[in-house]
């Protein structure tokens, strides 16, 4: 830390602090630094620092490096006063303010306001009025929350626009619907329900020079983000709960229902996370020997590349040890023979009838989902009768969360059951699987895997004498024996 200039006037250090500067002209803290400046030539100080701290709030707790700095001027005893406009631009928490009590003691600093005038926090009354003023700023903050609180509660439950970027989809202000948005947010919507992911989505709108409202390309999370706003059905959604929007819907309600369900079902049938989107097989396929996940590998032999399932014997960033080492296998005919065993299994009778047993009712999981928005909104406007209008008391309030807690918790509890035993409702189990197959996306056959295999176990080759692997489709050495296929169903 640079020593402060030593001088036989009165030095003080000048903190201006401002919680919100949407224009970022920094207007306010230059009122206060001269209104800070008149005060040290009225005390007849020099100020020796200005520290400035713009669009930082002291309530948040976000950190304050200018506002650590002056507790490090007052600890060196380097200044004799700090000046400021009032004490809530140094500090609006309580604990806060005991730490610069502490700090103001042991420097032998005081405080001097603009608006407060004098604070002496070396004398027990000095402490105490500054203690009141940190009391009654905090207050005014919390009670300003809770006024902006109820104000957006009120224009939200009025169907009044609170503000905001133009959606993709529609006008300014949500005041209609933009056609040729809209329409892109329906093909979203439609396309998911019917079993595409969001990133082969976002693809295809980039191949088709389609791009978002800010004229960029479109990857997955974009794609998700705006087909999964409750905005796109009429609903207006604030802290949690649904309100009926004053402004046009983009999708029927049922759909949305429907798209919702195709994004859970989605979310729990891809138990296989990895880099899949270049390897169909990655995170199925393990170790006959250790048991750990085998990775994807290019061989060359020979000047021929070839793509491979490896056990790795370390891993590739840490260094440390991972697998054995002992086991890798040409990767394309395993595909094949995952790819035929599928598809025998598929036209099994016996499959397609557990298949469909086990597909969940599309109408039981809307009626859970509705039942869950419920009680998230309950739990929500039972926090709002006690932090915003101050219906409940403390006791009130916390068994009432509690009930509610353990209400939305058992929702969710059969919600997941469902979804466990549930399996796509766009898998065709009675076309032509073959050629789905062959003009699946790389998504679809991974979904199509997911949904059948939990484990591709590849074991060792056999190291007796004379044991050499059979050809396997005329093309690939592979022995069929030595690929252990765990079937999920």
């Amino acid at each position: 830390m640079n020593p402060l200039p030593v001088s036989s006037t009165p030095r003080a250090v000048i903190y201006a602090r401002i919680s919100s500067d949407k224009t970022g002209a920094g207007l306010g803290v230059e009122r206060q630094e001269r209104d800070c400046r008149d005060l040290a030539r009225r005390l007849g100080m020099q100020v020796v620092e200005v520290l400035i701290e713009n669009d930082c709030s002291a309530y948040s707790g976000a950190p304050r490096p200018k506002y650590e700095r002056l507790l490090e001027i007052i600890h060196s005893g380097n200044v004799d006063a700090v000046l400021a406009l009032h004490t809530d631009r140094l500090h609006r928490s309580l604990v806060e303010l005991e730490e610069y009590v502490n700090a103001s003691e042991q420097g032998r600093v005081t405080t001097h306001t603009v608006m407060a005038g004098p604070i002496d926090l070396s004398t027990p009354s000095g402490r105490l009025v500054a203690r009141q003023l940190g009391a009654v700023a905090r207050y005014e903050v919390e009670h300003a929350i809770e006024r902006v609180k109820a104000a957006k509660l009120q224009m939200v439950q009025n169907g009044i626009f609170r503000g905001g970027q133009r959606p993709y989809g529609f006008e300014p202000r949500r005041a209609a619907i933009r056609e040729d948005e809209a329409a892109i947010v329906r093909e979203i919507v439609e396309r998911v329900i019917n079993g595409d992911s969001f990133r082969s989505i976002a693809i295809d709108l980039n191949k088709r020079g389609i791009t978002t409202q800010h004229g960029k390309e479109w990857n997955a999370l974009k794609v998700r983000n705006v087909a999964l706003r409750p905005i796109n059905t009429g609903i207006d959604r604030h802290n949690g709960v649904d309100y009926e929007g004053n402004f046009p819907a983009i999708i029927p309600r049922d759909q949305w229902e429907d798209f919702l369900i195709a994004v859970q079902l989605n979310r729990t049938r891809s138990s296989h996370p990895g880099t899949f989107r270049k390897h169909v097989l990655n995170g199925f396929v393990f170790c006959g020997e250790c048991g750990e996940k085998m990775v994807h590998a290019t061989k060359v032999s020979r000047g021929k590349k070839s793509k491979m399932v490896a056990c790795r014997l370390n891993n590739v960033n840490t260094g440390m040890r991972t697998g054995c080492g002992r086991v890798a296998r040409q990767v394309e005919p395993i595909i094949e023979l995952v790819r035929q065993s599928i598809l025998f299994r598929l036209n099994s009778p016996e499959l397609v009838s557990a298949l469909h047993a086990q597909k969940s009712s599309a109408e039981t999981l809307k009626e859970l989902h509705v039942k869950q928005r419920a009680a998230e909104a309950r739990i929500n406007e039972i926090a709002d009768d006690y932090y915003v209008h101050s219906l409940l008391t403390r006791e009130q309030f916390e068994r009432a969360k509690m009930q509610a807690d353990g209400a939305l918790k058992a929702i969710n509890a059969l919600i997941e059951s469902e979804y466990s035993h549930a399996v796509t409702n766009t898998l065709d189990l009675n076309g032509n699987l073959e050629e789905a197959w062959e003009n699946g996306t790389l998504e679809w056959r991974r979904d199509l895997i997911a949904l059948l295999i939990d484990k591709i176990i590849v074991h060792r080759v056999p190291r007796e004498t004379g044991y050499k692997r059979p050809m396997f489709c005329g093309k690939w050495r592979l022995d069929p024996d030595l690929i252990d296929i765990q079937w999920r169903a």
